[in-house]
């Protein structure tokens, strides 16, 4: 995700807990977990806030987003990258298959 995908998510976040947000929180979050596509983190918050009562962490999100892949991994049967009509997400990795767009 990008700068302003990660404001939106830490948004989400600060709206569960009140957490105070400032630049250095942003920044240290983007650079623990601004690797992850940013709808798939929004997704992970909103898990995190139905099922836990823990204050949310990177570590949640990133562990989160995991379970969302595998998920989606399960649903599509992982289907088999050379059949895959792929639908790569912005950090590169297609949803349907998971691999990783080739450079």
């Amino acid at each position: 995700m990008n700068i302003e995908e990660m404001k939106v998510v830490l948004a989400k976040v600060q709206l569960g807990d009140n957490r105070q947000v400032d630049k250095a929180t942003l920044m240290e979050w983007f650079d623990t977990a601004g690797f992850l596509n940013g709808p798939d983190a929004l997704e992970a918050v909103r898990m995190h806030r139905r099922e836990s009562t823990d204050y949310l962490m990177p570590a949640h999100l990133i562990r989160n987003v995991g379970r969302i892949h595998e998920q989606r991994g399960r649903q599509m049967q992982l289907n088999s990258p050379d059949r895959c009509p792929h639908k790569y997400t912005a950090d590169g990795w297609c949803l349907l298959c998971a691999t990783e767009k080739a450079a």
